[in-house]
């Protein structure tokens, strides 16, 4: 009978043949490959030649890739936003000012074939936008999350999964997963067959400002050893920013309609295939040990607090890490290794802005000497 040490010298090895990026064994195929030829979307014509996009937002975290990939392509790109952040950014852009809580006239009288909506978050936001631009496009891509699903126990966690919470009325939904449900509707309600939604995990990658995959590169990075939370076959799902935003238009080029989960890798993960992937990309001596979740609990640490990346595997949460992406990869999507997410990432970090007085979230280090000491003790 295999040993929780075997499995972690096992997922070492594959971990490191992810890192380069070998193809892991058959038996290590997760939801994505087992049912990758299941999903279906509506592509409706061959690649378009060159595109008008209306970007709403465009200079936070997806939307500066999104905006890279579509000009990379040929696309004319306009952006819309509060000019506020990140001003700097594609100064030969287009870019329009404005408030989509505010004043959206500076799209007034405008038409684009596209338009991808990174910025809405609840369902007021959608209104006043989908009402201005639903005779102003082709194409309305909106990005959702994984969040908007009621629960993660289905045995295929797909698209047609339960949206939203069951055990109260809509009128008392809050947060930012239910309110992301009620968003979608009003872009379905508006756009119709025109709609696009995606709906992502954890997204990571340079730029990403979170933190929840940045300090797993950077901890490790440090060296030494690594409290790592769970258990070490705990599914990880999580995309890389840039794969997300090649799929996005590539999706608006193919005029590809549907409802998107965008969940990777292709093969299941675990948490000790990510951490060791993650050790394979530095040269610093590294140790990992996994603290059980209820013991973090009883100190007021689990997934959402400090931060989430994943879930412990039980409960609502069961699938959570192993949702079901089949019908975006039949649509094109593509994961990149996780040695380049991680070394890309990695190196963004280093040159961040006022690194030197920068504290990672999720642990600092003397909590995680502290918890790690309790746990050893309690062994």
């Amino acid at each position: 009978m295999a040993t929780r040490r075997d499995f972690i010298e096992r997922a070492g090895a594959l971990a490191g043949a992810a890192a380069l990026g070998v193809a892991a064994p058959s038996g290590a195929a997760g939801a994505n490959s087992a049912a990758r030829t299941t999903g279906k979307a509506d592509v409706r014509k061959g690649s378009r030649q060159t595109m008008s996009i209306l970007i709403l937002g465009g200079t936070g975290f997806i939307g500066p890739w999104v905006v890279r990939r579509a000009i990379a392509r040929g696309h004319e790109v306009v952006l819309f936003n509060r000019g506020q952040t990140n001003v700097h950014l594609f100064p030969h852009v287009e870019k329009l000012v404005g408030d989509r809580d505010g004043d959206l006239s500076a799209l007034q009288g405008r038409r684009w074939d596209a338009v991808v909506d990174n910025s809405g978050y609840n369902a007021n936001q959608l209104e006043r936008s989908v009402d201005m631009l639903k005779d102003a496009t082709d194409q309305y891509l909106f990005t959702s999350t994984r969040a908007v699903y009621h629960e993660f126990t289905a045995p295929v966690m797909n698209e047609e999964a339960p949206l939203g919470p069951r055990d109260i009325p809509e009128s008392e939904w809050v947060g930012y997963g239910p309110n992301k449900v009620l968003a979608e509707r009003v872009v379905r309600e508006g756009f119709g067959d025109r709609t696009l939604i995606a709906r992502p995990p954890v997204v990571v990658g340079p730029g990403d400002l979170t933190d929840r995959f940045t300090y797993w590169v950077d901890r490790i990075d440090d060296g030494g050893e690594v409290l790592v939370w769970g258990d070490p076959t705990d599914p990880v799902q999580f995309v890389d920013v840039r794969d997300l935003a090649e799929f996005y238009i590539n999706l608006l080029e193919h005029e590809t309609r549907g409802v998107f989960n965008t969940n990777g890798p292709e093969a299941e993960l675990s948490s000790a295939e990510l951490v060791y992937g993650i050790r394979a990309i530095t040269a610093s001596p590294v140790s990992f040990t996994w603290v059980d979740w209820d013991f973090l609990a009883q100190r007021d640490l689990h997934p959402q607090n400090p931060l989430p990346f994943w879930q412990p595997p039980r409960g609502r949460y069961l699938n959570y890490g192993r949702m079901d992406s089949s019908r975006a990869i039949a649509a094109g999507l593509r994961f990149r290794s996780l040695a380049v997410t991680a070394s890309h990432t990695l190196d963004w970090h280093r040159n961040r802005e006022n690194l030197g007085n920068y504290q990672l979230r999720v642990f600092n280090r003397d909590v995680e000497a502290r918890v790690l000491a309790e746990w050893k003790a309690a062994r």
